[in-house]
């Protein structure tokens, strides 16, 4: 567990107990005290077993189930979180309890619990009309859209009547696509309200019933009149929708400079702008909003992680890679991070670096999949399959609860390393695998067909594989190659020059590219121009004595035949 966790822990149950013992000094005071030390020192599993021994000599305390609780959260057994909290709360129905069992019911998706958590504390305290509104937005959630409204009858018959009361209630109608009922019950507090909620949310019906100019303008009414930066988001999107970018970008900037607007509203913001196929801004301001992001929230890892992703799209790897250096110093436990720190290592060919990281990566985050893969991936182009296979064959075991991405992505490794090792029917099977959880994996479809082609094996399924890659990714000239290849070994010969030179058209080229264009050259006829690509290839295979002697081969036979 990273240490910054370990210290919000510390500091949650040490904060906890100030204020009660400001009534009198509680008897397990010296208790939770001796837990904070051994949560300093990273004693996880002495904290939890001190803390079982302080709830069973004094089970009616609800602090020590909270304690608990929060410590179980954080170390990610959310069952026993969920358990200790609901005690804490059964104990002392307290507005800490409720929020920290809110928290957890929202996490775990335990919607109906949620329900009848705040029901239970609406009961046990009626004046507290914001537990209304809360549960008014989970029964909206859950689409019993005439119980949430029931119980805004009862918050206005009750004398609670207010702006954010008639936002939840506006909030209810928009989930039953009543837009023209929620613009009537908002309309009456449009220049009255001073809550910056009134405003987004009228913004978005206008915005919905395509009347831009309408959410514009109250929008920056709402602006004006309560100063809440937050506002500027949606006010981008209304200027997006109007088709003014300029005006877009430049509340998008406001939005970003603000220092009350949340990192988690921007982040938004930027996963959506990177994502998108809109094209709305250019590369630069979706850059500049970057930069300001790491500028206004410089102690926060995915601040640099979105900046050093930006730069890696943009080339700039070298840079991108100190940014993810930076990530990982922040938050070692920031998976992502590490893996996109390995990625520009590969890139920047520092495989050194890439096998150190992930060493260093897996040591604050044991057994991850992702890492124990780009570990195995930086053992292999490192050309040290043993700690490869090693690496990889882990990672495969640690994938069970794991995305069908991932697990396809982790059998296509195998699949290459097998291949290295000559073990060509573990290969087929990892690569069959890899296809069988994800069919859309091109690089897994490209390298089997290229391996199979090699071996001149199935070449009719390394024909529908490469031609299956080509349709998703056409512009790939590694791809072009591999069907060209294929081709060949069908002894399609006209085919394969075919694909072989929409492969010479791409901008990248290599001695196995020249070397494969030169053969399916001299198979057509064409033996002076397959000379000149052999002799070409011969220039690139500068350190392989195989690949040189092989061309050389080539080229002296087809000039002796001359």
């Amino acid at each position: 567990m990273h240490k910054r966790v370990i210290w919000i822990v510390v500091i949650l149950i040490a904060g906890m107990m100030p204020a009660r013992s400001q009534e009198k000094e509680t008897p397990y005071k010296k208790a939770l005290e001796a837990v904070e030390v051994k949560l300093r020192a990273g004693d996880f599993r002495g904290a939890i077993a001190d803390l079982d021994q302080i709830t069973t000599q004094y089970p009616e305390e609800a602090d020590v189930y909270y304690a608990k609780g929060l410590l179980l959260g954080q170390m990610g057994d959310y069952e026993g979180a969920v358990t200790n909290a609901r005690i804490a709360y059964e104990k002392e129905a307290s507005l800490q309890n409720l929020q920290f069992l809110m928290d957890l019911y929202r996490a775990r998706k335990n919607w109906e619990d949620l329900v009848e958590l705040l029901k239970d504390f609406r009961a046990k305290n009626p004046t507290m009309s914001f537990v209304g509104r809360e549960l008014m937005a989970t029964l909206g959630g859950l689409k019993k859209f005439d119980e949430a409204l029931q119980i805004y009858d009862e918050e206005v018959k009750a004398g609670r009547h207010s702006d954010s009361l008639d936002v939840a209630k506006a909030d209810i109608l928009i989930r039953k696509e009543d837009l023209h009922g929620a613009t009537a019950i908002l309309k009456p507090w449009d220049g009255k309200s001073s809550l910056r909620q009134v405003y987004g949310t009228l913004g978005f019906i206008y915005g919905e019933q395509r009347k831009n100019k309408q959410a514009i303008e109250v929008l920056e009414r709402g602006l004006k009149i309560t100063s809440d930066p937050v506002l500027y988001l949606d006010l981008a999107d209304a200027y997006r929708e109007e088709k003014k970018p300029r005006q877009s970008y430049e509340a998008l900037k406001a939005a970003f400079n603000a220092e009350n607007v949340d990192f988690g509203d921007k982040h938004r913001v930027m996963l959506t702008l990177m994502d998108s196929d809109m094209r709305v801004f250019s590369r630069d301001q979706i850059q500049e909003l970057a930069n300001i992001l790491v500028l206004k929230h410089p102690r926060i890892a995915e601040s640099h992680v979105i900046k050093g992703n930006i730069l890696w799209r943009r080339g700039n790897i070298q840079e991108a890679r100190s940014l993810f250096l930076t990530a990982v110093g922040i938050s070692p436990n920031h998976v992502d991070a590490w893996r996109l720190l390995i990625n520009t290592d590969m890139a920047l060919r520092s495989i050194d670096d890439a096998v150190r990281h992930s060493h260093e990566a897996l040591s604050v985050n044991p057994g991850n999949p992702m890492l124990l893969y780009f570990a195995g991936l930086s053992y292999m182009m490192k050309e040290d399959y043993d700690n490869s296979r090693k690496m990889l064959e882990a990672a495969l075991d640690q994938s069970g609860n794991e995305n069908t991405y991932l697990q396809s992505m982790i059998y296509g490794a195998l699949g290459d390393l097998y291949h290295q090792l000559k073990m060509d029917a573990a290969s087929d099977v990892a690569y069959e695998e890899a296809i069988a959880l994800d069919s859309t994996n091109v690089t897994v479809l490209n390298n089997y067909a290229y391996y199979l082609s090699v071996r001149k094996k199935d070449l009719e399924k390394a024909e529908r594989y490469s031609r299956m890659s080509n349709e998703m990714e056409p512009n790939s000239a590694t791809f072009q190659d591999t069907y060209a290849w294929v081709l060949f070994q069908q002894a399609k010969y006209k085919e394969a020059l075919t694909w072989i030179e929409k492969a010479m058209r791409g901008t990248q080229t290599s001695a196995v590219l020249y070397e494969h264009y030169g053969d399916i050259l001299s198979m057509v006829g064409r033996e002076k121009d397959a000379l000149k690509q052999w002799e070409k290839a011969l220039t690139m295979s500068k350190e392989n004595t195989a690949d040189i002697q092989r061309i050389q081969t080539k080229i002296k036979e087809k000039r002796y035949v001359e």
